[in-house]
């Protein structure tokens, strides 16, 4: 009996003419979804079509639902179905619009007495828990039963799930089945098919472009065109670096190249997809960070597809209505998991989080954050996907707990703001060999707390400017796209620029440590700043430390020596005097490097005597002015020097450390009267 019926629907043109012998049988539709069943003609009765009338009117959306059962399922399987005695069917389709089309093909194949069709649009009835009676009725009299839907735990009768005989997995056509279709409805053959062809397209789309009295060709061009408009990857990742090229990402980067060795191990058969931890990941981080830019060098790193949605695109193209809702985001899984590779689900946060709905949209947010749970269970559990999906989000915060729990979004990656050696690198990367022989180490200090996506603003503004004056990038391009422009008069930026200068020249004169910037440059209640890299204190000799007070105090020496002492050294708790008296204080009563052995306190309690103990802030107030003494007799022995470096400042704004130490190269040394020997360390905020 199997034989039998497997020669005589062994092709999809002669499933479609059994259609017309398939009348007078118990039939149940459980969906009225438009498409004819057994025992509906059009035909008047007792006047069946003919099998060449029905190859002629059959709806081209009858001819590739046949032809994908045909193209797509075993011969085991076709014959499963077709053979007594009752069937269990359950059948999972790509999307809600496959779910009519593949339900009409499968009466082709045999008589069933109930056919549910389910796309969860019916809140109340498409769920497990109702239809299961009618279902068990009908097996339970030995008749045969199909679910199709597109999710049947979330969906179908439990019943039906349990008892099940037969599950099948429908995928989108292959080029084998639309070739089939396209002969029959078109009456030629076409030629090979790409197998990426109808990429995103649903099934009404595609059934769209195949008509009748077109030729093949016109049917494939259609395809094409049709899937080229709905897509939604990134085409073009030539522009991004590969993951391990990028700078900034931290623990981001050491997670992602750790997966990609991942799956690059599974490629080569030395570990299952399923033993892969970490492959669907949320990204967080404040916005600018270069979330997006993660997921598209991850994607290029794999050499896999990306495809790019976000949560308010689901609304800004539907009118927001539940269920179309719900049929977006079944489309973009879908699209996804044709593509293959990476999805981005960005602006995660705007799904709320359900325990903080409130009461009057409860119900709403509550289905379409359901609906995304099951669609992602659906995406990550499938034996045969292997989508990797990436959210992102600003506020990790806000995320319903279950889209991170195990086994959906289980990982958040966090994305930090850049320090000042990744913005350096970022830069480098985004000017792309432009200023390549500058120092961009004072930029990124000027620029720390900047975001990725700013620093791609600075090149790109910076590279419009050098454009615009027909010349090549110089450096004071970029710097005017980090600051404001100068409201201080030539004399304030000169004697700011002095000030810093001294700082630098000092520090490097007495060997404390390598300066990594100088800038005038003014940031909150600093008017300029000189950077380097400063050694433990609590760890210096006292000569050291000495050495280290004569260079904070530099710059209130030149301040001295050309006339321009302001409140801008002192003040506040950050200010060169606050900084120079907690050292000394420090020396005196906390490490021992004073005149006493006696331990007093930390540092903080030390500055805190100074207030209470005369003696104590006798000690420290003269050994503070001996210092700086010190201080102002090497500025004073370093005029030409500094000057030369304050006016070059006050030209550049910004100086690296290699250019303040090449001018201080080419001038002799400068000792300054009761010097001790220098040490190493020191820095100015």
């Amino acid at each position: 009996m199997e034989a039998a019926t497997m020669r005589k629907n062994k092709t999809p043109a002669q499933a479609l003419k059994r259609l017309t012998r398939m009348t007078g049988q118990e039939f149940k539709d459980a969906y009225d979804d438009g498409y004819s069943v057994y025992g509906e003609s059009s035909h008047e009765q007792g006047k069946p079509p003919t099998p060449e009338e029905v190859l002629g009117s059959a709806s081209v959306s009858t001819v590739l639902a046949i032809s994908m059962l045909h193209a797509m399922l075993p011969t085991k399987v076709l014959a499963r179905i077709q053979a007594p005695p009752s069937l269990a069917l359950v059948v999972s389709v790509p999307g809600p619009d496959w779910i009519g089309p593949i339900a009409h093909a499968l009466t082709s194949l045999r008589a069933w007495t109930e056919v549910i069709k389910r796309d969860g649009s019916k809140k109340i009835s498409d769920n497990a828990s109702v239809g299961g009676d009618s279902v068990a009725s009908a097996l339970g009299a030995g008749r045969s039963v199909v679910g199709v839907t597109t999710a049947p735990d979330r969906y179908l009768p439990a019943a039906l799930v349990a008892a099940a005989d037969l599950r099948i997995e429908l995928k989108p056509p292959t080029p084998k089945a639309l070739r089939a279709t396209i002969r029959l409805v078109t009456g030629r053959r076409a030629g090979p098919l790409p197998a990426d062809l109808i990429r995103g397209l649903g099934f009404n789309e595609i059934a769209a472009c195949i008509r009748r009295g077109s030729r093949p060709r016109d049917c494939v061009r259609r395809l094409n065109a049709a899937s080229a408009s709905k897509r939604t990857s990134a085409p073009d990742l030539k522009a991004v670096p590969l993951l391990r090229d990028t700078v900034g990402y931290g623990a981001a980067q050491t997670h992602g190249l750790a997966l990609i060795d991942a799956i690059e191990a599974y490629r080569r058969g030395e570990r299952t997809w399923t033993s892969i931890e970490g492959k669907n990941i949320v990204l967080a981080g404040p916005p600018g960070t270069g979330k997006t830019t993660y997921a598209r060098s991850f994607a290029k790193s794999l050499g896999v597809n990306l495809t790019v949605t976000s949560v308010s695109s689901w609304f800004a193209q539907t009118n927001g209505y539940l269920n179309d809702i719900c049929r977006k985001v079944d489309e973009v899984f879908l699209e996804a998991s044709q593509n293959g590779g990476v999805l981005l689900i960005d602006e995660l946060d705007s799904l709320p989080c359900r325990d903080q709905c409130d009461s009057r949209h409860r119900d709403y947010w509550v289905t379409v954050v359901n609906h995304v749970l099951m669609t992602l269970d659906g995406a990550v559990s499938s034996p045969a996907s292997k989508l990797i999906i990436i959210g992102a989000t600003n506020f990790p915060d806000r995320l319903d707990p279950a889209l991170t729990r195990p086994g959906r979004l289980d990982r958040i990656v966090r994305i930090d703001l850049p320090d000042e050696a990744a913005i350096e690198g970022i830069l480098r990367q985004h000017l792309a060999g432009d200023l390549m022989d500058q120092d961009l180490g004072p930029i990124a200090a000027i620029g720390a707390g900047a975001t990725g996506a700013d620093i791609a603003g600075w090149a790109s503004s910076a590279r419009m400017v050098a454009m615009a004056a027909k010349r090549p990038m110089v450096l004071s391009d970029l710097i005017g796209r980090l600051v404001p422009p100068e409201t201080r008069s030539p004399a304030e930026l000169l004697a700011v620029a002095r000030h810093e200068a001294s700082h630098a020249a000092v520090l490097t004169i007495k060997g404390l440590a390598e300066v990594s910037m100088v800038s005038i440059v003014a940031q909150g209640s600093f008017a300029g700043r000189t950077t380097s890299r400063l050694g433990d204190t609590s760890k210096m000799s006292a000569d050291k430390l000495d050495d280290l007070v004569v260079s904070v105090l530099a710059g209130r020496a030149a301040d001295h020596l050309w006339d321009t002492v302001t409140s801008g050294s002192a003040g506040g708790s950050g200010s060169d005097l606050a900084y120079a008296t907690a050292l000394v204080a420090g020396k005196h009563a906390s490490w021992g490097l004073g005149t006493s052995l006696l331990y007093r306190g930390d540092q903080a309690t030390a500055v805190s005597l100074i207030r209470t103990d005369p003696v104590f802030r006798r000690t420290c107030e003269d050994d503070l002015a001996r210092l700086y003494e010190i201080s102002r007799d090497l500025v004073s022995r370093s005029t030409d020097l500094i000057d030369r470096i304050a006016h070059r400042l006050v030209e550049r704004r910004v100086m690296g450390g290699d250019e303040v130490r090449a001018m201080i190269a080419g001038s002799p040394p400068a000792t300054a009267k009761g010097a001790r020997k220098a040490g190493t360390g020191g820095v100015h905020v």
